[in-house]
């Protein structure tokens, strides 16, 4: 080769290595600090909540939100009620008609002078850069992206070259209103939360808290607004002129006279909790409580490094569990010792219930296959052990069937346990590697014996109609005993016995064996 051809390659390398990085599109842009306003007492919600709040002598309420359509009316009525601020975390922000709706919603309130902050993971937005970056434009509303991807033109890359780093994400989700109410859950923004998808719907639970929990979800919040990490969204996207948000008000309003939208509102309509949130009359459990996240420093630290954590102070409450464990939990991997753990509490004379995704019903066979070797030792340890059914029909007598257009899919999402009957936890985080490990969290502990025992009863009541009971029973083979998982369908009686992942296709019976050869588990 020639010295100019050297030289002609080493450029086009370097252009090439330029265009993928999109360096060129990022320019730094202020970053101001900024807190969640503590003078929210005059607004409609303070005032409301501070008249319930005098008859009580728990120091907040809540409020369960199991049913997708609840926990979107919930939201936009509080976007409708909120006066002076709305403060906004989510790992995902699907590009679909309730995300639409709900960034309407935003900036309906931003035009009635109410501060907006939403601060997505920059992972989950799908690509809305554009979107967000015209809202942002808005003198009410700011927009930052968590953890954000270094290559803009090709994200995806940064998991070969930053891949330490993107490959921990900020899985929290918040929703506060005035610093009065907030919301804390399983739910992402999308149609598969809000039972507006017509393939596959997640059944999940929120909580919505009053009183002294709002201000702490602030304070969380707060802490991620003004990390480093947490980047304006005008530093990715920048160039759009002046009509940006005009445009985008335009298509957001278009979007929500859809027929699509239109229908789904028409849901929301006829809801009793819309009623009971306007008159003041929805009935919170009133309960002392304790808010337990990950600091958004966990994305930083090394993967070993426990500093700043919040499955210390879970693992302090499950090592006081006496009489019952009941968990739910969709992506479900407990390791050896989460299986010695719970092996300790049954040995002390408590019953353990586990409620997670089958195959058919999980949306990430990898997780499966980290979750599936550790089946047959849950039971054998005494682990009562239920898996999802995927099928509609299973779900035809509960309160979930608002939330089933046509024959959509239902998949488990909601992260939930019930310890005692008196302890009931809500939250994002999942019981595998990934949520303790690596992406940040939150969730709730409320103390309330009324709360965890309606819940358990009604979760223990519900489970054969929702999901299939797993068992290990010992056959004959030609070397011996053998010792084989059956699902058992006791939705009727006598159950039926189904000797294979129960409506899971060949196609997702081999991804499982594959993944299950790959040394992946700590990444699930």
């Amino acid at each position: 080769m020639t010295a100019n051809f050297h030289v002609f390659y080493l450029s086009l390398i370097l252009l090439l290595s330029s265009y993928l990085s999109g360096c060129g599109a990022q320019a730094q842009v202020y970053r101001p600090i900024s807190s969640a306003f503590s003078d929210t007492q005059d607004t409609r919600l303070g005032q409301g909540i501070a008249q319930e709040a005098k008859a009580q002598t728990a120091s907040s309420g809540f409020y369960l939100l199991s049913n997708g359509l609840d926990a979107f009316v919930t939201r936009l009525l509080l976007m409708e009620a909120a006066d002076k601020t709305l403060d906004i975390q989510y790992y995902l922000f699907h590009d679909d008609d309730t995300a639409k709706l709900f960034s309407h919603y935003l900036l309906r309130a931003a035009d009635r002078g109410v501060r907006v902050r939403l601060l997505l993971d920059d992972f989950g937005h799908h690509g809305q850069e554009k979107l967000l970056a015209a809202l942002a434009q808005h003198p009410n509303i700011s927009v930052r992206l968590f953890n954000p991807f270094s290559n803009r033109v090709m994200p995806y890359l940064d998991f070969i070259t930053r891949f330490k780093r993107v490959n921990r994400r900020m899985h929290n989700k918040s929703f506060i209103a005035d610093n009065q109410a907030a919301i804390i859950g399983g739910r992402n923004i999308g149609n598969t939360y809000f039972g507006a998808d017509e393939h596959t719907n997640f059944t999940d639970l929120d909580v919505l808290g009053v009183g002294s929990f709002a201000p702490q979800v602030s304070g969380a919040f707060d802490l991620y607004w003004n990390h480093v990490l947490s980047s304006p969204v005008q530093q990715f996207e920048q160039g759009q002129g002046a009509t940006a948000l005009t445009k985008a008000r335009q298509q957001l309003h278009s979007a929500m006279n859809s027929e699509r939208s239109q229908t789904y509102l028409a849901r929301l309509a006829s809801l009793q909790l819309v009623e009971q949130l306007k008159q003041g009359s929805l009935a919170f459990h009133w309960a002392d409580f304790s808010l337990i996240y990950d600091t958004p420093d966990k994305i930083l630290n090394a993967s070993d490094n426990t500093h700043g954590h919040m499955a210390p102070a879970l693992n302090a409450l499950l090592s006081e569990v006496e009489n019952e464990a009941l968990i739910v939990s969709p992506y479900f991997i407990p390791g050896n010792n989460g299986v010695s753990r719970f092996a300790s509490w049954i040995d002390a004379g408590a019953k353990v219930t586990i409620l997670t995704n089958s195959l058919a019903a999980n949306d990430v066979p990898a997780v499966h296959a980290g979750y599936a070797r550790y089946r047959k030792p849950l039971i054998t340890a005494g682990v009562e052990l239920w898996e999802l059914r995927p099928s509609a029909s299973a779900l035809k007598n509960n309160s979930y069937k608002k939330d089933l257009p046509g024959s959509s899919r239902a998949s488990l999402h909601a992260k939930t346990m019930i310890f005692d009957r008196d302890t009931l936890f809500v939250g994002s985080m999942n019981l595998d590697p990934r949520s303790i490990n690596l992406n940040t969290e939150i969730g709730v502990l409320i103390y309330s014996k009324t709360l965890a025992s309606t819940a358990s009863t009604t979760f223990l009541n519900d489970l054969p109609e929702h999901a299939w009971h797993l068992d290990v029973i010992s056959t004959k083979a030609w070397w011996g005993k053998r010792e084989r998982l059956i699902w058992r369908d006791e939705s009727h009686q006598p159950a039926t016995l189904i000797s294979h992942e129960p409506e899971a296709s060949q196609w997702r019976r081999f991804q499982v064996w594959a993944f299950g050869y790959l040394p992946i588990e700590g990444m699930l």
